[in-house]
């Protein structure tokens, strides 16, 4: 039996075991030996928003084996995120910025797509796949639900505060510091592929009259060849984007 005394901080502190959420710190009686990372998730919070961990004031990754009068701090993911520059508890890092996105946070893909971020989207994509994909890919793992992100394939990923889409763009572009990178409307929002320019009489017989009337600026999505033109409603996307950008 051990004896361990746990802080967390910032939003970690939601995550957590309700009768757990109210003090600043708090003992805790492991039965037998587990690990670090096992013991913070079934206190509630799960390993991928882990920003880091120390033991008596060491710094320490996942596989840490709790010992009896430990004082642990769990601290969250602090923003500029860097996910390209290996950390003790993420020694694989990222070889490009991609997302992938569950059901429940559906929209804030959209918006992503729309500022130029390549998004992995499908509204039927079970867990499983969700985790393998971030896996395989190398893609940040976007979600509100806990229990996804607790699976242990998943290492890069980020559990969305908000439940309004644009706020949760925020939250994304501000954590990983993605600012300087934003490319908008570059992406086919519904399908995620990259837009090309292509020359107005190459799709004249795809416009309706009045488009092929008063626009000359087309654009074309090279996986799903949806054509794009500067209309009333990129105005309105160019209106979010604002709103996302300059809150």
């Amino acid at each position: 039996m051990a004896l361990i005394s746990f802080t967390f901080h910032g939003h970690l502190k939601k995550l957590l075991n309700h009768k757990l959420r109210e003090p600043v710190s708090f003992e805790h009686t492991l039965e037998r030996k587990a690990s670090i990372k096992d013991v913070v998730e079934s206190l509630g919070v799960p390993h991928p928003v882990v920003g880091m961990l120390t033991v008596n004031h060491q710094e320490v990754d996942f596989d840490y084996i709790l010992q009896d009068r430990d004082t642990v701090a769990v601290a969250p993911l602090r923003p500029p995120l860097d996910p390209f520059t290996p950390t003790l508890l993420r020694p694989v890092p990222l070889t490009r910025l991609g997302f992938v996105a569950d059901v429940n946070v559906g929209r804030l893909a959209l918006l992503l797509r729309m500022l130029g971020f390549d998004t992995v989207y499908e509204n039927n994509l079970r867990d499983e796949r969700l985790a393998e994909i971030s896996l395989r890919e190398n893609r940040i793992l976007l979600s509100r639900d806990t229990t996804l992100l607790r699976r242990k394939i998943v290492m890069h990923a980020y559990l969305l505060q908000s439940q309004v889409p644009e706020e949760q763009a925020k939250e994304v572009i501000g954590l990983y510091g993605l600012a300087n990178q934003v490319k908008p409307l570059s992406r086919c929002i519904p399908c995620n592929g990259m837009l090309v320019p292509i020359a107005k009489e190459k799709i004249i017989d795809r416009l309706e009259p009045l488009t092929r009337k008063h626009y000359n600026s087309f654009h074309i999505c090279e996986d799903c060849s949806r054509i794009y033109w500067p209309g009333s409603h990129q105005q309105q996307l160019v209106v979010a984007i604002n709103r996302i950008l300059n809150p």
